[in-house]
């Protein structure tokens, strides 16, 4: 969680970035005790993953938009997330469970019930988020988003369409003044 929090502060927060950085922090730490192994499969996952880990956040976090979400918080789902969907030897109960006493530790007092709704909501999605490995084209995607009621995910999907909802005529970042904003 540390270090993905520090690739946030530096910029670094792209999966090149959370690699080169997991990759430094191998031989350079601020730490007295070099990174744990477990550490270094978390970072490297990931950075794998992290389109399609930041999909699923963004999907079901229907209050908030990942750049507005505390970092601490963005940093603990994030790891949390991989946990749930890509490491079969965490039950995704203990994940969100660990997250929570995290964000309990480390960030604001609503977080950890912030955190367990959507952790909540993504391991029970869990079995149609892991299905969903076979990229498709763009003539096979539907650009809806999904709706968690059992379907699998198409991940590419949903980041296309958050990006062409966005920036669309009358989308959401047209229709924010950034000038008048408090």
């Amino acid at each position: 969680m540390d270090v993905l929090y520090e690739a946030h502060l530096k910029d670094l927060d792209d999966s090149a970035g959370i690699y080169s950085l997991a990759k430094l922090r191998e031989t350079e730490t601020t730490a007295q005790t070099p990174m744990p192994s477990y550490a270094r499969e978390i970072l490297e996952g990931i950075a794998e993953h992290l389109e399609r880990i930041d999909a699923a956040l963004a999907t079901y976090s229907r209050a908030w938009s990942l750049h507005r979400m505390p970092e601490v918080d963005l940093a603990i789902m994030r790891v949390a997330t991989w946990e749930i969907l890509f490491n079969p030897d965490v039950d995704g109960p203990v994940a969100i469970t660990a997250a929570m006493q995290l964000a309990a530790e480390r960030s604001t007092d609503e977080s950890p019930k912030f955190i367990n709704g959507l952790l909540g909501t993504i391991n029970d999605m869990r079995e149609a988020l892991v299905a969903q490995d076979t990229p498709k084209t763009d003539s096979d995607v539907d650009a809806e988003i999904p709706e968690p009621a059992g379907t699998p995910v198409d991940f590419d999907a949903v980041a296309k369409a958050v990006r062409d909802y966005a920036h669309q005529e009358g989308g959401v970042l047209s229709q924010i003044d950034l000038e008048n904003l408090e």
